[in-house]
């Protein structure tokens, strides 16, 4: 004898993630049946966060929202969310009702770096965890921008030091970033961006949050600009195979100024008008970098900057460079203020 709702096989519930300190999203394999799947009570957590309500997304129906007590993201508690009595548009059950593990909250970039062992290549604890991250802008281009020219960008906090990065990858722009950008003066405004729903993951020693293809994102009210804290240091400390281990553990990401350089040598322009060069300071070591599209001053072989202002990436070929991202970040002694 059959159930009277019998489940689908096929059907599951694919990834649940906060949007907000206050609210859950889950994203369903298919369209859920409307009046099952706004009733609070057909949601619980392992972690028994209470569910105060549902929705179901008006724009897509295999999407619901939770509204749930507050969330501490700071605790980076971890928690799963478990669906009974939520049913297809088509009746069935869902016959994969729980969530994979995720983060509660706006989870903290600190505790997310923080390295589960001292060894390389130097992974969080919660690799493989979905979760929510925030931040201020670092004084640079925007994550649009970022996106656009290298596939990535970096979330930086503006406190707890400077070993605070952690690395969005997305293969394209994520609804809601692109939309909200355009409406903003990137000079005068200085927004929280919110990157909801990522995979936390380890890449040759870079903690990374990978879009998901759930991936959501969003810009919060503007703020007054704040830098993070930059890091003085020399290019030796950034190449040779026998700085690996530091590098790795320390500068991932990081914001960092480097005095006293010289340009070797300069690129022309690629098809996103980006300029790799590699440059020296007093210490005598060369490092790589990239000029983003948004430095138009003028580099040139043999010319000397008093200061370089630049985040520290390891790119393809397992070699570290520094992205600059503004002219204001390449400091020439004819600015420096007496």
């Amino acid at each position: 004898m059959s159930s009277a709702n019998p489940k689908d096989k096929d059907s599951s519930l694919l990834i649940a993630f906060p949007t907000s300190n206050t609210e859950l999203a889950l994203v369903f394999s298919e369209p859920v049946q409307k009046s099952s799947a706004e009733r609070p009570e057909n949601y619980y957590t392992d972690a028994n966060l209470s569910i105060v309500g549902a929705r179901v997304d008006n724009n897509d129906p295999r999407r619901v929202i939770l509204t749930t007590e507050p969330m501490n993201g700071n605790a980076m508690k971890e928690d799963v969310v478990r669906v009974e009595g939520v049913h297809t548009a088509s009746g069935a059950m869902f016959s994969k009702n729980q969530s994979p593990r995720y983060i509660q909250g706006v989870a903290n970039i600190t505790e997310t770096q923080k390295a589960s062992t001292d060894n390389f290549p130097f992974s969080t604890r919660f690799t493989g965890r979905i979760a929510t991250m925030s931040c201020q802008k670092n004084g640079g281009a925007d994550s649009v921008r970022m996106i656009d020219a290298l596939g990535f960008s970096f979330l930086h906090r503006e406190t707890g030091g400077p070993f605070n990065s952690i690395k969005v990858v997305c293969k394209k722009h994520v609804p809601g970033i692109t939309e909200e950008a355009e409406r903003l003066k990137p000079q005068r405004l200085s927004p929280h961006v919110l990157w909801a729903g990522g995979e936390i993951r380890n890449t040759s020693g870079e903690n990374q949050l990978v879009d998901t293809g759930f991936m959501e994102g969003s810009i919060m009210p503007a703020t007054p600009k704040k830098f993070p804290p930059t890091t003085p240091i020399k290019t030796a400390d950034i190449s040779g195979e026998n700085t690996k281990t530091f590098k790795a553990k320390s500068l991932q990401g990081v914001i960092v100024r480097i005095d006293n350089i010289v340009i070797d040598d300069v690129s022309s322009p690629d098809e996103k008008n980006r300029r790799a060069f590699e440059f020296h300071d007093d210490s005598g070591a060369r490092v790589s970098g990239l000029l983003l599209d948004t430095v138009t001053k003028n580099v040139e072989n043999g010319q000397k900057f008093q200061s370089m202002r630049g985040i520290v990436h390891l790119d393809k070929e397992n070699q570290y460079q520094v992205i600059v991202e503004l002219d204001e970040h390449l400091l020439s002694d004819a600015q420096i203020p007496y």
